[in-house]
């Protein structure tokens, strides 16, 4: 027997909860696909199949060889236009001997009557939404096909053996989920012992001062911190990394892992992630930029992060130092001449949500060598170059983000790293999306040398003239 994993269909009402993939979604502060994963041990599956989409990277990341689940994962990305159907009949020679298939956001909500034993009572089933399957299941090849062909009718499936097929097709069923585990059904995931009487659960290095208060039943993932005087719960679950700071109370709601809650709020029947408020009813989402409220932590940066920051920070400064006086020369002729100056727009950034950097635009439509030397040294960029050693920039990386002309883009980026210079430095023919897809599957301190080198002798050797990149 084999499983499919289908983590590539779409699903548009995950959007609004930031940049985690719908198949890596917490219920109950554990991603959806590990339930997945759980369930395959539990059916005796040791060969999984996942289908992989566009948050390839995240999921890989997360499963990696399969191990924790003693099975042994293969990816796979499916051909354009190929419906999961079509793949599993496509490979109908593996699972002669039976198949187990999820695909969408699909929960398998344990009944008080479910035991893990019933499981070998499962007969062949398909559960579907819309004439989608989200859920297949057979030891019988000749069953499965029919199945698969609609030869066979689907039956009562995993409701025979006390599960019922929980299928989110809204924020609102996706909340609704993790209330009901939080509230009477979450012990039915774990062995005993790891979690309380009264149906509470509390991670790893959670620290809470005498003062707050926490009233069963609540979830609370790991490495969370609450401050003084805080109210948590009932009915709260807490993601990884969560920090709430003093007075603020949170009842009847979902926090998502990486959030900062600031002080004297009040959070009920919402979910949180990050720097947004959502209300599950109706999908509305309030963005607040002002930090100090409502932020989105930044996660852990991996020694690789550290090692690349340091040392293009210190490229950053050689470059600052080498740049001070010819720009400190060229400037004051720059300004008489009054050929070009240093204004400031509006940009995104990843942190504080937006940014003003000082862009170089040509003032008159006319030959200058001093405008034409000032760009081919690169000292147009020296203003963002000071914004690299504060911090604000990344010396190397994708291209910064205009608001409000790029928020289209900024809306398809899961992960965004402005930086001074970029692929479209020296490439004249580069997509601003695809080259910012690209970077952040291919981002690494040789990549960061490479564009630097390329965009520097390019400008150098153009001679100052444009590049796609300016005037964006």
């Amino acid at each position: 027997m084999i499983a499919v994993i289908n983590t590539a269909s779409a699903c548009s009402w995950v959007e609004g909860l930031g940049e985690v993939p719908w198949a890596l979604l917490p219920v109950a502060n554990r991603p959806i696909v590990d339930y997945w994963l759980e369930a395959c041990t539990e059916f005796g599956v040791r060969s999984v199949h996942i289908i992989l989409g566009d948050e390839a990277k995240q999921i890989e990341d997360y499963i990696a060889s399969g191990s924790r689940w003693n099975v042994v994962v293969e990816y796979i990305f499916p051909r354009k236009n190929e419906s999961a159907v079509e793949y599993i009949k496509s490979i109908s020679d593996y699972w002669k001997n039976g198949l187990l298939y999820f695909g969408g956001p699909f929960f398998m909500r344990r009944r008080q009557g479910f035991r893990t034993e019933r499981i070998k009572e499962l007969k062949t089933c398909c559960h579907e939404l819309d004439s989608e399957p989200y859920f297949i299941y057979g030891k019988n090849g000749d069953e499965l096909m029919g199945l698969l062909e609609g030869c066979n009718e689907p039956n009562r499936g995993l409701e025979t053996i006390h599960v019922h097929p929980y299928i989110m097709t809204s924020l609102n069923d996706y909340f609704e989920l993790n209330m009901k585990m939080v509230k009477a059904e979450f012990s039915r995931y774990v062995t005993a012992g790891f979690s309380s009487k009264d149906g509470s659960s509390m991670g790893c290095n959670v620290r809470t001062p005498p003062s707050s208060h926490l009233q069963a039943p609540i979830l609370v993932g790991d490495d969370c911190r609450f401050g003084a005087m805080t109210t948590i719960g009932p009915h709260a679950v807490i993601g990884n990394h969560v920090i709430v700071d003093a007075f603020s109370e949170l009842i009847d709601c979902l926090i998502l892992c990486d959030t900062y809650i600031g002080r004297n709020l009040e959070i009920r029947n919402k979910i949180v992630s990050g720097n947004r408020v959502i209300d599950p009813l109706d999908g509305t989402t309030i963005q607040i930029d002002d930090s100090w409220l409502i932020a989105r932590n930044r996660p852990e940066l991996r020694t690789e992060d550290v090692v690349r920051y340091i040392i293009l920070w210190g490229v950053a400064l050689l470059i600052a130092m080498v740049q001070l006086i010819p720009f400190l020369l060229f400037m004051p002729l720059i300004r008489l001449s009054g050929i070009a100056h240093f204004r400031k727009r509006q940009y995104h950034d990843p942190h504080t949500g937006y940014i003003a950097l000082p862009d170089f635009e040509k003032r008159k439509d006319r030959k200058s060598i001093i405008y034409r030397v000032f760009r081919a040294l690169s000292l147009d960029r020296f203003p963002r170059i000071l914004l690299v050693l504060r911090g604000r920039m990344f010396l190397c990386g994708q291209p910064p983000m205009r608001h409000p002309e790029d928020d289209g883009i900024i809306k398809e980026l899961k992960q965004y790293y402005p930086g001074v210079f970029c692929y479209q430095d020296y490439n004249r023919d580069s997509d601003r999306l695809v080259d910012s897809l690209w970077y952040v599957h291919i981002r690494s301190l040789y990549e960061d040398i490479k564009i630097l080198i390329k965009a520097l002798v390019s400008r150098f050797l153009t001679v100052g003239r444009k590049t796609s990149m300016d005037g964006k």
